[in-house]
Formats: C-alpha cells, structure tokens, sequence
C-alpha cells in the first residue's frame, strides 16, 4: 500500500494522517476484536453510530450524515433491522415517512463498544497534560469543522 507521502499529499498533511492512521489502527487493535453478535461492515456500523448519536433519522438523512447514497444506507440498515439493532417507526410529522430508531439492542451493543473504547484510550489521554489535552480537542475539532459537509 501506497504512504500519503507517494501519492502526493503535502507532507503536514501525510504526516498528520500517518499518524491520525496510527492511532485509529492502534485503537481498533485493542477494542476492534470480534463483535458480540454478527460480525459488521464499517458501513453498518457508521449507521448504528449515526442513528446512536443523532436519534432516529429517515433514510436519507442517514444516507448524507454517512457521506453515502440511500440505497447503501438502506443495506446497512436492512442488516441492523435484521439483527434487531435498530426498528423503523412512523414519523410523527409525516406518516408516510420511516424513521429509522435504535432499539435497546443496539443502544447496549453502541454503549459496550464506547465503553471498551474509552478504557482502552485513557492512557493515552492520561499521557497528556491538561493543556495539552484542551489545545488537542481543540484543534481536532477544527480540523473535523473543516472538512464537514
């Protein structure tokens, strides 16, 4: 595979995204592991995590808060719904509207992985000073306003 640096990407930029990578492998090594449950896709576990974060959501709406189209966005969630992660009701404002809702299921199964993650990601919090660590969440937050839609 080919580093950020030997496609092109100015060198700040690949440097921050090597270790921006680092640091995403490293945590998935220590939560990632096998799920508790049937075993998803990156793009069905976004959609939980987007339902999770934002509340119930019609489809197109999860479509575009995913960065993808709806017929992705309806897979995903056609295997959430199969495994009883999340449950389609009728929108209150328009009945003939889905909204698409985590169930109890899917709430445990998010707030499990959240948990494993914030253990496993303490330590490196903890490396930090508190400067360090308010300057940090406030230039990641800068750069993710920076690349939003």
């Amino acid at each position: 595979m080919q580093s950020f640096r030997e496609v092109g990407t100015p060198p700040d930029t690949a440097a921050i995204l090597d270790q921006l990578g680092r640091l995403l492998r490293q945590l998935t090594r220590i939560v990632g592991g096998a799920d508790d449950g049937p075993a998803m896709t990156a793009t069905q576990r976004i959609a939980l995590i987007e339902i999770a974060d934002s509340g119930p959501l019609r489809l197109n709406d999860l479509a575009a808060r995913m960065g993808t189209s709806a017929p992705t966005a309806s897979r995903a969630v056609e295997f959430l719904d199969e495994h009883e992660f999340v449950a389609r009701a009728t929108d209150a404002d328009d009945r003939r509207a889905v909204r698409i809702e985590l169930t109890a299921a899917g709430r445990d199964l998010v707030e499990e992985r959240k948990a494993r993650a914030s253990v496993a990601f303490e330590p490196a919090v903890a490396a930090l000073p508190a400067a360090d660590r308010k300057k940090l969440l406030e230039l990641l937050a800068r750069m993710t306003d920076a690349i939003a839609p």
